[in-house]
């Protein structure tokens, strides 16, 4: 797939059409199911199509502000309590997202709030739990302008987009060298250059209320992921915003050559001046 494009071209939505996507579509998904990529190989995972039914099984334990968005068709990643079990299930999602959108479909991350009721409800085996719930389906046209605010079930409203809704990271804001806080100046390289082109794709990776609690350190030919404290983002989401920013890197800088290691999960040797409370969830080798 072409990371790069299919990352700028991804969007999110909150509003979907009851008409179900083509068979052709669903089929060429599941059949990806099977190879998609992930962030830990030994990491047992289990991927399900689920359909429009899950919008009121799910009611009050999952959505955004706990309003389980309704859509045709749902992925829900599950897997064990495992060591970085949600970042894997971060990048196999957002994985699966870029494949929607490959396939044209349009899609929406869905906050797993109670994460015990969830598994109750949808009757999952003792020892999985559920990671990434991911709605999809074809979007109801809305002006380019406007964007779905919803609060609660009696609460909902079309509203303006402004240029704060969805701050996006600019690269040169996102990369920093070993000296925390100043501009590596990434884009003083070429367009075209695998480096830039995989940080753009990671500055457009989603995360929770489009935060973007996350930095970047530019060591060499290793990359480090910081993710930064945040109130408002629970430990589970934030993991799984890490997978996800990862996935977006990696697809994109492996579209031009591949790493022999790739991402590294946890911090590598070495000291880093990093704000209080920052951490370093991963490093990438562009060797």
């Amino acid at each position: 797939m072409d990371y790069y494009n299919l990352a700028i071209k991804r969007e999110s939505t909150r509003s979907f059409k009851k008409k179900p996507a083509l068979e052709k579509q669903l089929k060429e998904l599941q059949d990806y199911f099977l190879e998609c990529r992930k962030l830990v190989q030994d990491i047992r995972v289990s991927i399900e199509l689920l359909g429009p039914e899950t919008h009121s099984i799910l009611s009050g334990c999952a959505g955004y502000h706990n309003f389980m968005i309704e859509a045709p068709h749902y992925i829900l990643v599950s897997s064990p309590k495992e060591d970085y079990y949600l970042e894997n299930a971060g990048y196999i999602g957002e994985d699966l997202v870029i494949k929607l959108t490959e396939l044209e479909l349009e899609s929406c991350w869905i906050t797993i709030g109670d994460s015990a009721e969830v598994k109750k409800r949808l009757s999952l085996p003792e020892d999985m739990e559920p990671c990434a719930l991911i709605a999809f389906g074809n979007a109801t046209i809305m002006l380019p302008s406007s964007r779905l605010d919803i609060k609660s079930i009696s609460d909902v409203s079309i509203k303006k987009r402004t240029g704060f809704v969805a701050p996006k990271l600019s690269v040169d804001h996102a990369v920093y060298t070993k000296n925390w806080g100043e501009s590596a100046e990434i884009s003083s390289l070429p367009l075209n250059n695998s480096l830039y082109q995989a940080f753009i794709s990671a500055c457009c990776a989603p995360s929770y209320l489009n935060l973007q609690s996350y930095r970047f350190i530019l060591d060499g030919d290793m990359i480090l992921l910081v993710t930064l404290p945040d109130e408002l983002t629970t430990p589970d989401d934030t993991r799984l915003n890490a997978g996800i920013t990862m996935l977006h890197f990696a697809g994109t800088m492996e579209n031009h050559h591949l790493s022999e290691t790739g991402w590294t999960l946890g911090a590598p040797e070495g000291k880093y001046d990093l704000p209080e409370g920052a951490r370093i969830d991963g490093y990438y080798s562009t060797r």
